[in-house]
């Protein structure tokens, strides 16, 4: 199951690093990404808890930021106990599988990641940003918050039925969508800004910060199509080249 990816932000205990790499090995999932780890990496005290699951620590890469370690992913669901004061969608952990089936993100070459933030504190609002969707996992709303190790090992078990139950049923076609990288999106959200800011649109850095939150939370929510992506580029393009003619 290589098109899907466990992306750890912040963590700060190699142990649960460890057991994040035991659940993903459980369920058959590789591919383990790290944001800025807090105790440094390789960490000798996730190699316990792995309890043989060396060979995803082996191959585990790591990231300075989120976006860097997203960016050749197709779609990013973010795990977050808390409801948050954003606009991106959210559904629990059954809806978010209905959801996959709906709309057919069973092709191979269909890369997802999961953000996983860190034990203290989860994912913040800088963070969810970068997500097309939240993902929660239905629990005691008094006391919803789970060990970073179990959540994982919950979303895995559901994602690695899905995946079974497409493999079984050979339902892993080519979609009829082709979607964006989110290095695409992070193209197209660089260059919206340069524009904005070159035509006067931003009046302070607070404002551009502020806007370009809402505009990035808008587009992930629509789930666009690569070819959406390109229209979108051209336009901005074509609007520059006007307004820069001598």
């Amino acid at each position: 199951m290589n098109n899907f990816f466990i992306i750890l932000v912040n963590p700060q205990l190699g142990q649960n690093i460890g057991s994040v790499a035991r659940a993903m090995k459980n369920f058959n999932f590789t591919n383990l990404r790290i944001v800025n780890p807090r105790d440094g990496w390789p960490n000798p005290d996730s190699i316990s808890t792995s309890a043989g699951a060396d060979d995803v620590l082996k191959k585990t890469k790591i990231f300075s930021s989120v976006s860097e370690a997203s960016k050749d992913l197709n779609y990013l669901f973010a795990s977050s106990a808390r409801r948050r004061d954003l606009n991106v969608k959210s559904l629990d952990l059954i809806n978010t599988i209905t959801f996959l089936n709906r709309n057919k993100f069973s092709n191979k070459n269909f890369k997802f990641g999961i953000l996983f933030g860190c034990e203290s504190s989860g994912l913040s609002n800088e963070d969810l940003i970068n997500a097309n969707q939240l993902i929660y996992i239905p629990s005691n709303a008094s006391f919803s918050s789970l060990n970073l190790s179990h959540a994982v090992t919950i979303i895995c078990w559901e994602f690695f039925k899905y995946f079974c139950q497409n493999r079984k049923n050979n339902n892993f076609i080519e979609s009829e969508i082709e979607r964006p990288l989110l290095k695409d999106m992070d193209y197209f959200y660089e260059s919206l800004a340069q524009n904005l800011e070159n035509s006067g649109f931003f009046h302070s850095n607070f404002a551009k910060n502020s806007i370009m939150k809402n505009i990035k939370v808008l587009f992930n929510r629509s789930d666009l199509s690569s070819q959406e992506i390109k229209t979108l580029n051209g336009v901005i393009k074509s609007l520059y080249d006007y307004n820069n003619r001598a």
